[in-house]
């Protein structure tokens, strides 16, 4: 990798991690302070990582990962508190409710394997792919409790209690909110074409 292309993969590094970032923020899922103590532990880690570079440098992918997985080390961000936002016009429609119909896709499902497998090693594999199965061949309803208990899931989990719910690390979330907003999903399509073009 010539120093042109590094210098260009710290800028869309560091681009794609403000711009994920300041939505959080911005949907009030992450305070400010933390988001300024997980910006501070960013770009220090970025710097060390720069310092790296003459030995090995990871591919885009693995450090987009890293760095995603990291942008909020301290916490997950709340898939019940995003659908609460994307159901308050419909009364009674539970967030409980959003998040299952969310796991209902098989399209989904196939998304928290493939999360799973990549970032945890005591994910059940087998026992993930009995769950998809009988998700579509019976009337089995697949719930976040039931993906965690049955596949040793971690990327997602349910907090008890006030201010509880269902949490999940950020890119199963962004998943999610993709999920949720259609204009979201077309914006981020677009920028990644531009990106390709550009």
């Amino acid at each position: 990798m010539t120093p042109e292309e590094l210098s260009d993969l710290y800028i869309r590094i560091a681009f794609q991690y403000e711009s994920a970032l300041n939505q959080l923020v911005d949907k009030g899922l992450v305070d400010k302070d933390l988001a300024d103590k997980s910006r501070k532990t960013f770009y220090d880690s970025l710097d060390e990582e720069k310092l790296r570079t003459s030995q090995k440098i990871r591919s885009h992918t693995e450090i987009i990962r890293h760095y995603m997985r990291s942008m909020i080390c301290e916490d997950t961000v709340s898939l019940t508190e995003l659908a609460k936002q994307y159901s308050k016009d419909s009364p009674g429609y539970v967030p409980g409710y959003v998040i299952q119909s969310w796991m209902r896709s098989r399209n989904t499902l196939e998304f928290l394997r493939q999360w799973e497998n990549d970032m945890n090693e005591e994910f059940d594999d087998r026992a993930c792919e009995e769950l998809i199965h009988q998700a579509h061949t019976t009337s089995l309803t697949v719930t976040p409790s039931l993906w965690i208990r049955r596949t040793h899931a971690v990327g997602m989990y349910i907090k008890q209690g006030k201010g509880g719910g269902v949490r999940a690390y950020p890119e199963i979330a962004a998943d999610f909110h993709l999920w949720l907003d259609p204009k979201e999903r077309l914006a981020l399509i677009s920028q990644i074409q531009e990106m390709k073009i550009g």
